[in-house]
């Protein structure tokens, strides 16, 4: 798997190299941050469709099963506005969504957390296949569990 590219340190007139094999093999994640111990929580999906996010809400439901509520802030990706969600959404009373403004990422603390795995997990580093992405992805949450990252709110 191709690295993404990001600022680095070289010594003058020396060009980092970059070894690349030009495979599109990627790893799609969808993630929550949990607003109680804003731990993130990622699990890896095949693609980003209705289906897959309904999935997703099945999840959230079955580990939050002892909230008779939860509201989901999410951003405007197609398929979390699909028929398809509308009606699982309208059959159920436990799962509110609540849409974040458009090109608005910095409001989203999953957004805060892609960028903290991207900086200190995988830019400017080769893998040689998803499954060791996967699991420098996991790790990387792993060693992030229980410490407090980002505020979504402060009151002065």
């Amino acid at each position: 798997m191709d690295p993404t590219i990001a600022a680095q340190w070289a010594p003058k007139g020396c060009q980092p190299l970059l070894p690349s094999d030009s495979t599109r093999e990627r790893v799609n994640l969808c993630g929550i941050v949990d607003i109680n111990t804003m731990d993130a929580i990622v699990q890896r999906i095949p693609r980003g469709n209705a289906g897959i996010f309904i999935s997703t809400m099945d999840l959230i439901k079955e580990s939050y099963h002892n909230y008779s509520r939860i509201t989901l802030y999410v951003d405007n990706a197609k398929w979390h506005k699909a028929k398809l969600v509308k009606e699982y959404l309208s059959k159920q009373e436990t799962i509110e969504l609540m849409f974040l403004p458009p090109y608005s990422p910095e409001l989203n603390p999953t957004e805060w957390e892609w960028h903290e795995l991207r900086r200190q997990a995988t830019h400017t580093r080769r893998f040689h296949s998803s499954d060791e992405c996967w699991q420098t992805i996991q790790t990387h949450f792993e060693t992030r569990k229980g410490k407090n990252k980002h505020q979504l709110c402060q009151l002065i």
